[in-house]
């Protein structure tokens, strides 16, 4: 028997030998798993050329490759367990919120029967903003209150002054008032300032990635990781 036909027939014979691997999906069929890699190595073993034998080294070397893709294999599996257990604990505490006042990053202020809830302005800029005017709407989209802030420094954190009522000084019914700020510096270019509210927790649903979102009676739903503070 020539080479080349010594070649193709190995060729052959360790094709066959992988028949038996089942893919799913075109991506599965795209990629080698553990054992992929062992039926390779086996059927290479098998139908090696007895007239030129694996050298020592290369059988070291693949042996060596299989004992990676093995660890490699097992350290995959040992971070989706943490992975899993992670999103557990995370669903587990965000239950616990229901109920409970949660600080987070968001846009609106609410008014209760006790009165206007926190609602803060921080400047994260490393300039002035030298004018803050803050626009209020009602949850139906009429402007109720407009605000001076004054002056924001770089890293200050102001909480809104708003008493509640509108311009008239009527009293505003409970409900998610929307927050509209415009900031400039001192040559008139408009700065961005992060603003965080304090709302109720009336819910929890599961994100696309696995882990809660928490949401807001009269608001958004918001990330579990986007709370800073909660409310005892």
């Amino acid at each position: 028997m020539t080479t080349t036909a010594m070649i193709n027939n190995t060729r052959a014979n360790t094709t066959s030998g992988l028949e038996d691997i089942e893919y799913k999906t075109r991506e599965e069929h795209a990629t080698l798993n553990r054992d992929d890699f062992m039926k390779l190595f086996v059927t290479q073993l098998q139908y090696q050329d007895p007239m030129n034998p694996m050298e020592s080294a290369e059988m070291a070397s693949q042996v060596a490759q299989f004992n990676m893709v093995d660890l490699m294999y097992k350290n995959n599996t040992a971070l989706q367990n943490m992975a899993k257990a992670e999103q557990t604990a995370t669903s587990v505490t965000a239950i616990g919120l229901l109920g409970h006042k949660v600080e987070y990053q968001g846009s609106k202020v609410f008014v209760s029967e006790d009165g206007v809830q926190p609602f803060h302005i921080t400047n994260e800029q490393d300039i002035q903003a030298t004018r803050c005017k803050v626009s209020i709407y009602s949850p139906k989209g009429a402007l109720v209150q407009k605000l001076d802030m004054g002056p924001i420094d770089p890293g200050q954190d102001v909480s809104l002054d708003w008493d509640g009522k509108d311009a008239s000084g009527n009293n505003m019914p409970p409900g998610a008032y929307s927050v509209v700020i415009e900031a400039e510096d001192a040559s008139g270019n408009e700065i961005e300032l992060k603003t965080r509210t304090m709302g109720m927790v009336s819910g929890i649903e599961t994100g696309e990635n696995g882990l809660p979102r928490i949401k807001i009676l009269g608001d958004r739903s918001i990330d579990f990781k986007d709370i800073t503070k909660v409310e005892s």
